[in-house]
């Protein structure tokens, strides 16, 4: 296929993703409408509405890429502490049904933090972050910070941590795990495109080698950067740099 063919093609995707989410959220959510589902049948259906938001996700990457490469943003000015706080529950609640069930109880976001606390996941935001906004594409950040967390939260053990900072010009997110680590050798390999790691330390890398090497091309787009700091047997932490004050237009 043409470039062109697949990107028609991944858009055309949205369609049956979206009608799946809209048909498994009426079963859970409207029961009284619906019937009620015995305890194993809600499970299988909050599997198939996570799965379905990972297929969603995937799909909203691949056009984002496509966007990118083509010089297409959408810009705006957002909070940067919200707007991550707000992929990391995300990211939680399509990956870890458990503690998404623990957040969905949560009334608040320091209710939610202090859940989050618990299960080992922190977010430390240094001062002159606290309140940052920035004038980005919104939905190319939050790809890319999904994509780190998602991936760290597959690989950590106990912990996780996610540290918000600036370095002169730049924003720099910081996502740490406690996982098994990467070896020197393969830290290049892991922001290339359809590429699979080989197992190790009993750890499998899921999914088809587009999230990390899809995080690095919107980075990149945006005027920024990842890096990654690794050592086999002590974790990862993955370093996403962006320009505060600059737009994509002007940097690329």
């Amino acid at each position: 296929f043409r470039a062109l063919d697949t990107q028609l093609l991944v858009h055309e995707l949205k369609g049956p993703l979206v009608l799946i989410e809209a048909a498994a959220r009426t079963l859970i959510e409207q029961a009284g409408r619906m019937g009620p589902l015995t305890e194993r049948q809600e499970k299988t259906v909050k599997r198939i509405l996570r799965g379905t938001l990972r297929g969603r996700r995937l799909v909203n990457q691949l056009l984002e890429i496509g966007r990118a490469e083509s010089a297409q943003f959408s810009l705006s000015s957002f909070d940067v502490r919200e707007a991550v706080f707000n992929v990391l529950i995300e990211s939680v609640e399509t990956s870890d049904a458990q503690l998404a069930a623990r957040l969905g109880e949560a009334s608040t976001g320091k209710a939610q933090q202090a859940v989050l606390a618990q299960a080992g996941i922190t977010l430390k935001i240094a001062p002159e972050v606290n309140q940052m906004r920035i004038f980005q594409d919104p939905i190319k950040f939050a790809l890319i910070v999904g994509n780190l967390i998602q991936n760290a939260l597959h690989f950590r053990r106990r912990s996780l941590e996610i540290a918000l900072d600036r370095e002169g010009g730049d924003l720099i997110i910081s996502v740490k795990d406690d996982g098994p680590g990467i070896p020197s050798e393969h830290h290049a390999s892991v922001f290339e495109r359809y590429k699979q790691l080989p197992i190790h330390d009993g750890f499998e890398r899921e999914g088809h080698g587009l999230g990390l090497a899809g995080a690095l091309i919107l980075a990149r787009r945006l005027g920024g950067d990842i890096s990654l700091d690794s050592t086999p047997g002590q974790g990862a932490m993955f370093r996403f740099s962006i320009p505060c004050d600059r737009a994509p237009s002007e940097s690329s």
